[in-house]
């Protein structure tokens, strides 16, 4: 399995901006963030157009980047008010503050929420998907010049995506007005040179403007323990086992008796049960945690350029 947290750092120093070398260093590009899934693309009725039976469509998208693939968007819903009915799908605003998207996916059921499947069947869709090739693998996909597509039958592939891959680093944040989101920067780790105890110092070479309202701060380099067994883990939340970072890409609860460090699957994108919990490995690394916050009246995002971290 591809690595989809490989250092994009061009040198120890090469890209350093300071005058004393660092103890550690890493540089964070501006194509290196995912895709927000986003809003819900817009559904329509064909009658007579497909194999859909009557009732309620329930269809969401995910975008795909040189990376891999973001999770899905809001799911949107349509009523098939007869047999032999299709929907065609129409392609949201496809979003910028991240890695170049080049194609999308869709998913539907007729079922309850989340529960829509991807559409990969030939005859699924009127339209031709393609093959993108990325650090994920090959996905199949629509290209992103296909701005709309008909569904003649539900999706039979696999369930919507829990884990964003489609950046090397997760999509920035969306900030509530008059709140702040901590937001964490996935740093490779291998040889041990980032740690807890320095000051974390960042620079944004490029300069590029925030949102009106948002401010940005690092506070530090953190490195989340086990939560523990029987424990309560959400969805995106990131703990650290022998040097190893593992994010929960299925909430649920821990073990009553903890499996043991040898149970987990280290190799990145690796998984491993524990309790009714999956983490997926993102193999030796930690988190630099950035908090943004907005004092604004309204929601606004932090903009995609170039970071670099550094420990002296």
């Amino acid at each position: 399995m591809a690595q989809p947290y490989p250092s994009t750092s061009k040198g120890y120093l090469s890209s350093y901006r300071g005058v004393n070398a660092p103890g550690a260093y890493y540089e964070v590009k501006q194509t290196d963030f995912g895709a927000l899934g986003g809003a819900a693309p817009a559904l329509a009725y064909n009658a007579g157009a497909g194999s859909l039976g009557s009732g309620t469509a329930r269809a969401a998208i995910s975008w795909v980047t040189a990376s891999g693939e973001s999770v899905v968007s809001t799911e949107a819903t349509v009523a098939i008010s007869a047999g032999s009915g299709a929907f065609t799908i129409t392609q949201p605003t496809v979003p910028t503050n991240n890695g170049t998207v080049v194609a999308w996916r869709v998913y539907s059921s007729s079922g309850a929420a989340g529960s829509a499947l991807l559409n990969t069947a030939a005859l699924s869709t009127t339209q031709v998907q393609s093959n993108f090739v990325t650090t994920q693998g090959t996905l199949l996909a629509f290209p992103i010049a296909t701005t709309a597509v008909q569904v003649l039958i539900y999706g039979t592939g696999q369930a919507e995506p829990t884990f964003n891959g489609s950046g090397i680093q997760q999509p920035l944040p969306s900030v509530g007005a008059n709140t702040a989101v901590d937001y964490f920067i996935i740093v490779p780790n291998t040889s041990s040179t980032w740690n807890t105890q320095p000051s974390t110092n960042w620079m944004r070479p490029q300069g590029i403007p925030d949102g009106v309202g948002i401010s940005a701060s690092v506070v530090g380099y953190q490195m989340p323990l086990y939560p523990g067994t029987s424990a309560s883990v959400s969805l995106g939340a990131y703990m650290i086992l022998n040097s190893f970072l593992f994010v929960c890409t299925t909430a649920g609860t821990t073990a009553s008796t903890f499996i043991g460090f040898s149970a987990f699957a280290t190799a990145k994108l690796g998984t491993t049960t524990d309790g009714t919990v999956v983490w997926t490995s993102l193999g030796k690394a930690g988190l630099i945690n950035l908090r943004f916050s907005n004092a604004s009246g309204s929601a606004a995002a932090p903009v995609a350029q170039e970071m670099d971290f550094f420990q002296l």
